[in-house]
């Protein structure tokens, strides 16, 4: 009978150690998007006034564009990592995160360890898909390199001028 509760205890306490192990796993491993998510702190954020799949998919086509590498993505959580961002390290992590504020509206969230990767890809991205919804002309050169992230910030303005 002692073997048996013992047993009990020894499994149940694995599948605990198990599950809660899962992150520091995905951290070893590389595939945790736990800085990430704390980085949304300091985002590069825009909204749009478009539904949370055309945006998803728009920001998925824009990545393709620029060359970056989608190291992970997870439509239904909201999310993807991009790398080899141009003008940083390229194994650097930057998140993009889709937020659904209503059926035709969406906040992207780009966040980044690197202040850097993250100016670089918010300009990059946010152009592109200001591009892709006919907010910014095709021929219209991005902002600057050196953008602010007070510029970047500026979500629910007409004019795109991060």
């Amino acid at each position: 009978m002692r073997f048996v509760i013992f047993s009990l205890i020894l499994v149940s306490s694995g599948c605990v150690v198990v599950n809660g192990g899962q992150e520091a796993v995905k951290t070893v491993w590389g595939s945790s998007t736990r800085a990430l998510e704390k980085a949304r702190a300091s985002a590069s954020t825009k909204v749009y006034d478009k539904g949370y799949w055309d945006v998803f998919r728009a920001a998925v086509k824009a990545a393709g564009k620029k060359d970056y590498t989608i190291f992970k993505r997870d439509e239904v959580k909201g999310y993807m990592v991009i790398m080899n961002i141009r003008g940083s390290v390229n194994t650097t992590e930057v998140g993009v995160f889709f937020v659904e504020l209503g059926e035709t509206q969406t906040r992207v969230e780009i966040s980044s360890l690197s202040t850097n990767a993250r100016r670089i890809a918010a300009k990059n991205l946010f152009h592109l898909l200001d591009i892709d919804f006919g907010l910014a002309s095709p021929d219209q050169e991005p902002p600057v390199e050196n953008i602010t992230d007070a510029q970047v910030r500026q979500t629910n303005q007409p004019s795109m001028n991060y």
